[in-house]
């Protein structure tokens, strides 16, 4: 399966990062289409560590963990958690307003406007 990830993104926090944000933004405007996962005026995506190494099978479960602390800390991603159930520890992860502008412009940028 071929992934992308900006560069211009990649270049601000580093390959893993955009890799990881390429696909959270993906996930997130899917459930976005489909009025999934609408929580505290955000849209989320849920995804385990293990999960993201799954779809991502060259990261491992540290780099997930550090990509991720990197987007938080960045202003650009929030984690919580919304399951059902109080055993279920999968975590959700949404854009700030700060981080869907980032991956607006970058998909404008990727079209040439």
């Amino acid at each position: 399966m071929a992934q992308k990830f900006n560069s211009g993104i990649a270049e601000r926090f580093g390959i893993t990062a955009a890799l990881l944000l390429e696909h959270i933004w993906r996930e997130v405007k899917e459930n976005e289409f489909h009025g999934r996962y609408s929580y505290e005026g955000n849209t989320w995506m849920r995804c385990s560590k293990k999960a993201f190494t799954v779809h991502m099978p060259y990261l491992s479960r540290g780099m997930v963990k550090c990509g991720i602390g990197r987007l938080k800390k960045a202003g650009i991603l929030v984690q919580g958690e919304h399951n059902e159930s109080r055993f279920d520890r999968t975590a959700w992860y949404a854009f700030t307003e700060y981080g869907k502008k980032v991956m607006e412009e970058s998909e404008d940028e990727e079209h040439g406007r």
